[in-house]
C-alpha cells in the first residue's frame, strides 16, 4: 500500500501539539514523589550534570536510598538526555520548577515524537486518514502512556523506540529495504537497546521479520548478499548508537555488560554496611508455583498489570473507576473482535499479517519477561513494563474500523457527510483520556 498522505493534516497537527502540551502540563504540575522510579533516575541526571561525567553505577550518590544499586548499572539514555536539557536551561535560570521539566523533557518528547511515527505509520497501514488518527490517539493517549510522558521513565523512551521500530518496519517492506530503511531501522532498535530490556523482544522479533520478508521476496535478487550488507549497516550503526554503553559495562564491571550480577554484587556489599532497607518480593523462592503465583490473591497479578496498563498513578495509589476500565477494556475487545473477522474474510494484505504476526510475537516475548520478572525475582504487576502491547491493540482496533468503514457512502444530496466512525471512536477515546485526567490524574497535584 503506498504513503498516500505525504503531509500531516491540521487535525494531525492538533494531535501532536495537544501531546506535547498535555505531557508539558503534567511535567510542570507533577511532584516528584509522585512518579514512579523518578528520584533514582535524577539522582544520575544530577551527577552528569555537576560531574560533566558518565556515573559507572559504583557511586554512593548515585545509589538508590535502602535499596543498594544504582540505575546507572542499566541502561539510562534518558537520564543523559535530561541531563543535556538541564545543562541548557540552566544557562537562563536557576529554578528548580524549570529544571525539573528540563530533566522530563526527554519523556515529553518521547511520547510527542512516538505520535509522530505512529502518524506516519498509519498513513502506511490504513485507507483512511482518520484511522491513522485513531491509531496515534489510542496508543499516546491511553491514560498511563500519558502519565509516563509527564516524568523521567525509560517506559515512555521505549514506546518512542517501538514506534520508529515499526514505521520503518513498514516502509522497509515496502521499499524492498532501502539503505534509508534499514539506518531508521537501527536507530530505532539502538533508543530500543538504551531503554529497557523488556524492549528487547521488539528488537529479536524485528530483526528476524526483516531477514525472512526479504527471503520471502522473490523481486529480492541474491538474497544473501543483499541480507550481510543490510545486517553489517544496521549492526554498525547499532555498535556506534548503542554498543559502546555495554562495551562501557563489560569494562567497568568484569565483563558484566547488563548490569545483572554487578547489581547482586552492590546489593550484597551495602548489606553487609547496613544500608540496605528494601528487599525484593520473590514468590518463586518462597516455593509458590506458577499456577499459584497466578491464583494468588484471587488473581491480584494479573489484575493490577492490567488496570495498571491502562492508569494506574502515583505509586500505584490512584486507581480508575472501575467503569472507565469496563469500557478501555471494551474498546480493546472490540478491536480484536474486528480485526479478527477481517483477516478471517481474507480480506487483509500479506504485509499486514505480516505486521500482526510481528506485533504478537513481540508482545508475547515482552509479556513473558515482565511475568518472570514478577515472578523469579521481584513481585512487580505494573503495567508500565508491558506498555508497548499498546500497539498491537491500538492497530487492531484502528484496523479493524478502516477495513469495516473504509468506504463510506455518500450521503443523499443536501445531506451532510456522517462523522467518519473512525473519527467518532477518536473522540471517544480523547474524551475517555480527559475523564481520566480530570477525574483521576488531578489527585496527584499538590
Amino acid at each position: 500500500m503506498d504513503n498516500r498522505f505525504q503531509r500531516f493534516s491540521a487535525i494531525e497537527h492538533g494531535l501532536i501539539l495537544l501531546c506535547f502540551a498535555v505531557c508539558l502540563a503534567g511535567a510542570l504540575l507533577l511532584p516528584v514523589d509522585q512518579c514512579p522510579d523518578e528520584q533514582a533516575r535524577l539522582l544520575l541526571t544530577e551527577w552528569i550534570v555537576k560531574t560533566g561525567t558518565l556515573p559507572t553505577g559504583n557511586e554512593p550518590e548515585v545509589m538508590i536510598p535502602g535499596w543498594g544499586y544504582s540505575y546507572a548499572l542499566y541502561p539510562y539514555l534518558s537520564s543523559m538526555i535530561g541531563a543535556v536539557f538541564v545543562k541548557v536551561a540552566m544557562l537562563f535560570t536557576s529554578s528548580d520548577c524549570v529544571l525539573l521539566v528540563a530533566a522530563r523533557m526527554g519523556s515529553i518528547l518521547s511520547v510527542t515524537v512516538c505520535c509522530c511515527f505512529c502518524l506516519r505509520l498509519g498513513h502506511k497501514l490504513f485507507e483512511k486518514r482518520f484511522s491513522a488518527i485513531l491509531f496515534a490517539s489510542v496508543v499516546c493517549f491511553l491514560p498511563q502512556v500519558m502519565f509516563l510522558g509527564m516524568y523521567q521513565n525509560n517506559d515512555a523512551l521505549s514506546l518512542c523506540a517501538v514506534s520508529i521500530m515499526l514505521y520503518f518496519f513498514a516502509e522497509g517492506y515496502d521499499s524492498k529495504w532501502p539503505v534509508k530503511s534499514c539506518v531508521g531501522l537501527a536507530v530505532g532498535f539502538s533508543l530500543g537497546l538504551l531503554s529497557y530490556y523488556p524492549v528487547y523482544g521488539w528488537i529479536l522479533v524485528g530483526a528476524m521479520f526483516c531477514i525472512l520478508s526479504v527471503l520471502t521476496d522473490p523481486e529480492i535478487p541474491d538474497k544473501g548478499r543483499f541480507i550481510a550488507k543490510r545486517a553489517a549497516l544496521a549492526v554498525g550503526i547499532c555498535l556506534l548508537l548503542a554498543g559502546w554503553f555495554f562495551l562501557r559495562n563489560a569494562f567497568l564491571h568484569n565483563g558484566d555488560f547488563l548490569g545483572f550480577v554487578s547489581e547482586q554484587r552492590s546489593r550484597a556489599s551495602m548489606r553487609e554496611q547496613g544500608h540496605v532497607l528494601y528487599d525484593y518480593v520473590c514468590y518463586r523462592s518462597k516455593g509458590m508455583s506458577i499456577s499459584q503465583f497466578l491464583r494468588f490473591k484471587d488473581y491480584e497479578w494479573i489484575r493490577m498489570s492490567a488496570k495498571s496498563f491502562i492508569g494506574v498513578f502515583g505509586y500505584m495509589v490512584y486507581y480508575l473507576p472501575s467503569a472507565q476500565y469496563v469500557v478501555f477494556c471494551s474498546l480493546f475487545l472490540f478491536g480484536l473482535l474486528t480485526s479478527f473477522a477481517t483477516l478471517l474474510r481474507g480480506r487483509s494484505h500479506r504485509r499486514e499479517r505480516f505486521l500482526m504476526l510481528v506485533m504478537t510475537a513481540s508482545v508475547g516475548i515482552n509479556f513473558a519477561l515482565h511475568f518472570w520478572q514478577s515472578y523469579a525475582r521481584d513481585y512487580q504487576p505494573q503495567g508500565r513494563y508491558i506498555i508497548t502491547v499498546i500497539f498491537p491493540l491500538a492497530y487492531m482496533l484502528a484496523y479493524g474500523i478502516d477495513k469495516t468503514f473504509g468506504t463510506v457512502v455518500n450521503p443523499r444530496p443536501g445531506k451532510s457527510a456522517a462523522l467518519h466512525p473512525a473519527a467518532a471512536l477518536t473522540v471517544v477515546w480523547l474524551a475517555l483520556f480527559a475523564w481520566a485526567c480530570l477525574g483521576t490524574m488531578t489527585k496527584m497535584l499538590p
